[in-house]
């Protein structure tokens, strides 16, 4: 298949040379998509994670709808950014999702979720990085079942949780000296203060 790899952050890079050594042809991409170029390449599947963009209606149907994201939440809860920090702050379920991109934010059909519980002791970067290898874990299984995705997917019930970039700001303005080696319990409890004092 040829697919189109976009991503963010360099935790994707490992699931893309995965795919590459099944034999798939894999472009990568880290900038904001182009209708007319992804239909002159005509791609097979779209995979999005760590990607920042909002991916529109028209690079969808380039796709034909084979486009799909990995999100380190268990869908509805947590959609759109952070959502491992929102997470552990919200005691949320705790998971991974692969699913359908639509024209909402983390809305589209699901194919494949798991509950992920928390390994303690965690800083924000563990937690992270757990999540981060639970999502490669679960698409590398899904991935050999790519050509029953359709008939796996299925929509997510429930309104669930739903966080942008600008909610976070005020809770990281809160840490003296942020980093993303603070111990889950510290950061819990000044995350709960600044959020009070909003």
């Amino acid at each position: 298949m040829k697919i189109l790899c976009m991503y963010n952050n360099k935790c994707a890079l490992e699931l893309f040379r995965w795919l590459r050594e099944q034999g798939h042809e894999t472009i990568l991409t880290t900038e904001r998509l182009n209708v007319q170029w992804c239909r002159r390449n005509q791609f097979d599947l779209g995979i999005s994670y760590t990607y920042p963009f909002i991916i529109q209606k028209d690079i969808i149907d380039a796709f034909n709808g084979n486009i799909v994201n990995l999100h380190n939440s268990y869908l509805p809860f947590d959609r759109g950014t952070s959502p491992n920090l929102w997470n552990l702050l919200e005691g949320t379920p705790r998971g991974v999702t692969i699913h359908y991109i639509d024209k909402g934010l983390d809305t589209g059909d699901v194919i494949a979720q798991e509950l992920v519980g928390l390994e303690k002791p965690a800083t924000l970067r563990t937690s992270y990085e757990q999540l981060d290898r639970a999502v490669k874990s679960l698409f590398k299984k899904v991935f050999l079942q790519f050509e029953y995705w359709n008939s796996m997917r299925k929509k997510c019930v429930g309104e669930g949780t739903y966080h942008r970039e600008s909610d976070f700001e005020c809770i990281r303005q809160a840490f003296e000296n942020w980093s993303w080696d603070l111990q889950v319990e510290e950061y819990i409890q000044h995350a709960h203060k600044a959020l009070k004092l909003r």
